[in-house]
């Protein structure tokens, strides 16, 4: 009740806002004595909290009453105020002076370590989000969705909360570098990243840019697709806060609340809590969670500076999975077929909980006015997993009418009733290592073949990762900056299984582990991503693992830049280590491997020619020696041959070459680029018709393409957005497979030829385009529209279906998106406890727009049209897009 009063009022201060008159100043804040842009810059009208921030190429725009003071200012730069009345709005270049004395203010800590792409200075191609734009996109959706738009990134949501995903070029997340704070967060195992376990990093982004291709970050870890690189809030230097609340569709709500200290006697903090709660869009759905973030600075003195930051985001949600368009049909669009009722209510085989906190601390050491040396030591620690079943799998449990597992008719079968469909549970009589005996107990078995009963169970993954970076920078002359620095990583993942839930049988029995008799399990485990001593301390079954992984590294840069010219050469050498220690498959004296390692690393470098203010070319290319992901040298987790090393893995190489030209003004900027991608030996895993089975081999890969994005001022009051990416994405020759099943175990003499040479590569739309728009209508009200066209996406590979010559991708429909929403701030009088109040409704997909995100199958359109869908076999398997959304938020700051 009171939430729906909050919203109501700020609806009538709303109402009463449009009435009044504005004037909108555009200008565009750059470095006095470069000329260079500076994102970030707050912009606000002088005594108020009405105010903006400059973009990635500086420009901004404000909307004030008629004639007044706007303030700039920028960490690192002195202050500016400037008169403005309403016969000049357009107020052109906003030049700033540095000013050494004002990093006092704050607590900046491992500037050096965050490679942020500088416009014009940078050969990379890059787009640049600040934090109120990332939350703004986002409203209740994941993280990636905050992307969307970018040329070549391609988001994906069809899950649950927390399962969103993205690509950049056509290339996975296993092969996008993800930095936060100049943190690597990449799975250290096999590369990939789970959005779930950053829930929260939204909230407490600064800045987010999404660099493309070869990235500019110096570690030495290759961005084949490109860098996602966050940086998180430091300890502000000014003191308030805000309060947050937020709705949306299917029961979404979430609030947030932060606060910052300002500097007081040397010491800032900033720290964020927030919690959240919704259904899902799909079908049983269900999520929540929380999040955290603390940020403590300390400045000693001019030449020493420290900060330590924590966050984490524990949560729990149910999942969905894809599936036939025919069964879409038949049930609808959000249908999941993951559920049924357990006496009365929604019961989810599929479920992820996780928490996954990180923490760092930085010192900032300026050794003199030309050299500085920053130094992070972190700790990542992920406690948690995903459930399914024991037995016999859930998705091959028998439906009702409605599509959903009869769930209730699985527990009276554990109890040995006779179901109709449902294999009952016999009772045994046997007796355990502990002497209980098991007299006529209905008991599921861990047996493959002729399974009786279901029972739920977790596939933990918990980690502990430990780092250090370090990074000297150093400048000579007045052209010349030289880098050097230290990776150092250390990584031990436990993979084992517990029994959560026995489903009415009175025991589980499981005797994979060959060094015990075997054991019951007669009680389940709680799914509860806190409960850390609970799921390390339960009974392991089914598999029990350890993956060892080392890392270190040294990489260096130099770089020249003059008023016209910058150019930089990055290098990187890296030795990884592997390790894995098996509890259940082998005798107890060959649990572990001996060490092995393998050497690393890339050289890149580029140039960058400012021909004037408003032109720039740029040049860049590289060369990456990537090692194998530990999930490839050891991908059979099940047998006598776990600890074995799989023969023949190599380090995959990678090419890329790239060219860009940018024209920036104050009243546009243009950005068109090219790029080439040459991947040999490919280590990559293809999905099968036979959902228990996966395919795996080596291949090659050429990406291609070329992308332009503008961003055009054309009157005081309007901002248009672009963007046009085509990619020719291809794999460059045929494979020859390995088999494995759905336990990760190698299926002995299947072999399959798979002819994929010059066929398109699958997952995300080649074609794209975006037309937006953003108006500023009344002093602080905005509303812009979006408007997505995506084409040329091909199906993920089926290896079933592309073992003869001539076999082809099946490309899914094209499809159109429109997004919108609507900003309202408001501002109170320097004097009020409150500084303002802002509100802001998302609404994606406008139109409701049925359509294919991603395909799984590639089977070919039938003679009839009925069992077709917009020329597609509905026999394929599928993940349809959601439907319209909404979200409305409202915030208080103080």
């Amino acid at each position: 009740m009171r939430t729906r009063v909050f919203f109501a009022v700020l609806s009538l201060l709303l109402l009463e806002a449009m009435a009044m008159g504005q004037t909108r100043y555009t200008g565009k804040v750059v470095d006095l004595t470069s000329g260079e842009s500076i994102p970030g810059a707050i912009v606000l009208e002088k005594g108020t909290t009405n105010g903006t921030s400059t973009d990635v190429d500086g420009n901004f725009a404000i909307s004030i009453n008629g004639k007044g003071v706007i303030v700039v200012s920028y960490i690192g730069y002195k202050t500016r105020e400037i008169s403005v009345t309403p016969g000049k709005t357009r107020l052109g270049r906003i030049e700033m002076a540095e000013d050494a004395s004002t990093l006092g203010e704050v607590v900046v800590v491992g500037n050096s370590l965050i490679d942020i792409v500088k416009d014009r200075q940078t050969p990379i191609a890059a787009t640049t989000l600040t934090g109120p734009q990332v939350t703004e996109k986002m409203g209740n959706l994941d993280f990636p969705e905050a992307l969307k738009g970018i040329p070549g990134v391609h988001t994906i949501s069809h899950r649950g909360y927390g399962d969103a995903k993205f690509t950049v070029r056509g290339f996975d997340q296993a092969n996008v570098l993800v930095l936060i704070n100049g943190q690597p967060v990449n799975d250290m195992e096999w590369g990939g990243i789970y959005w779930s376990n950053w829930a929260g990093v939204a909230d407490v982004a600064s800045v987010v840019q999404q660099q493309r291709g070869l990235g500019s970050s110096k570690i030495g870890i290759s961005s084949v697709g490109g860098t996602t690189n966050i940086v998180t809030k430091a300890a502000d230097r000014d003191q308030g806060g805000s309060v947050k609340f937020t709705t949306g569709n299917d029961g979404y709500f979430k609030t947030s609340v932060n606060y910052d200290s300002g500097v007081h006697d040397k010491w800032a903090v900033s720290a964020l809590v927030s919690y959240w709660r919704g259904d899902g869009y799909i079908d049983c759905t269900a999520g929540q969670g929380a999040t955290y973030f603390l940020s403590i600075g300390y400045k000693h003195n001019d030449r020493h500076s420290f900060n330590f930051t924590t966050t984490g985001a524990p949560q729990v949600h149910d999942q969905s999975y894809q599936d036939k368009i025919s069964t879409f049909e038949k049930y609808g669009l959000k249908y999941n077929s993951n559920w049924g009722y357990l006496n009365g209510k929604p019961y989810n085989f599929s479920r992820n909980f996780y928490h996954k906190p990180i923490a760092n601390f930085n010192w900032d050491w300026t050794i003199s006015d030309k050299t500085t040396l920053s130094t992070v030591v972190y700790g990542s620690w992920g406690y948690g997993g995903g459930t399914g079943t024991f037995g016999v799998a859930h998705y091959l449990l028998p439906d009702d009418e409605n599509g959903l597992i009869r769930v209730d008719d699985l527990v009276r079968a554990n109890k040995g009733e006779m179901i109709n469909g449902f294999n009952p549970t016999i009772a045994w009589d046997r007796v355990d290592s502990k002497d209980n005996r098991w007299a006529g107990k209905h008991i599921v078995v861990h047996e493959e073949r002729n399974s009786k009963g279901t029972v739920l169970r977790s596939s933990m993954n918990n980690h502990s990762w430990y780092g250090l970076l370090s990074n000297l920078d150093t400048k000579v002359g007045d052209n010349w900056t030289f880098n050097v620095g230290i990776d150092l990583r250390s990584y031990v993942g436990k993979h084992y299984q517990l029994v959560n839930d026995l489903l009415g049988a009175d025991a589980y029995y499981d005797n994979v582990d060959i060094n015990s008799a075997g054991v019951f399990i007669s009680d389940g485990f709680n799914l509860n991503p806190l409960a850390v001593n609970e799921m390390q301390s339960a009974q392991k079954v089914g598999r029990n693992y350890d993956c060892h992984v080392g890392w270190s590294g040294l990489f260096g840069q130099v770089e020249y830049a003059n008023e016209h010219l910058s150019a930089f050469v990055q290098g990187s050498i890296s030795e990884q280590f592997y390790k894995r220690h098996e509890y259940f498959t082998v005798p107890t004296t060959e649990q572990w491997t001996k060490w092995s390692h393998r050497l690393g690393g890339n050289i890149k470098g580029g140039v960058n020619w400012k021909i004037n203010r408003q032109n720039n070319v740029f040049l860049n290319a590289g060369y990456f020696s990537r090692q194998p992901f530990f999930s490839s040298l050891y991908p059979n987790n099940n047998k006598v041959t776990a600890n074995k090393m799989e023969e023949g893995v190599q380090n995959e190489g990678i090419v890329s070459v790239e060219g860009g030209y940018v024209y920036n003004s104050s009243f546009a900027r243009v950005a068109l680029n090219a790029y080439y991608t040459q991947w040999k030996d490919r280590y990559q895993s293809f999905s099968t018709s036979d959902r228990k089975k996966t395919a795996r081999t080596y291949v090659d890969q050429v990406h291609t393409g070329v992308e332009l994005e503008t961003t055009i001022h054309p009157i005081y009051f309007l901002d248009v957005f672009g963007m046009v990416s085509y990619g020719n994405w291809k794999y460059g020759s045929n494979a020859v497979a390995k088999i494995y099943d759905d336990q990760n175990r190698l299926v002995e003499g299947e072999n399959p030829q798979l002819y994929l040479a010059n066929m398109e590569v699958g997952g995300a739309p080649q074609f794209q385009t975006r037309l937006g728009v953003k108006a500023y209508i009344v002093k602080g009200l905005s509303a812009d529209l979006n408007w997505y066209y995506n084409d040329r996406n091909f199906a993920a590979i089926d290896a079933k279906k592309v073992q003869k010559e001539g076999s082809k991708n099946l490309k899914m429909p094209a499809y159109n998106l429109l997004d919108g929403g609507v900003s309202y701030r408001l501002s109170f009088k320097e004097t009020s406890p409150i500084k303002g109040l802002s509100f802001r409704l998302n609404v994606n997909n406008i139109l409701n727009t049925k359509y294919i995100v991603q395909g799984f199958s590639n089977i070919a359109a039938d003679e009839k049209a009925e069992n077709n869908w917009k020329g597609i076999n509905k026999a394929n398997t599928v993940a349809f897009g959601y439907g319209r959304t909404w979200s409305l938020s409202a915030a208080m700051t103080f």
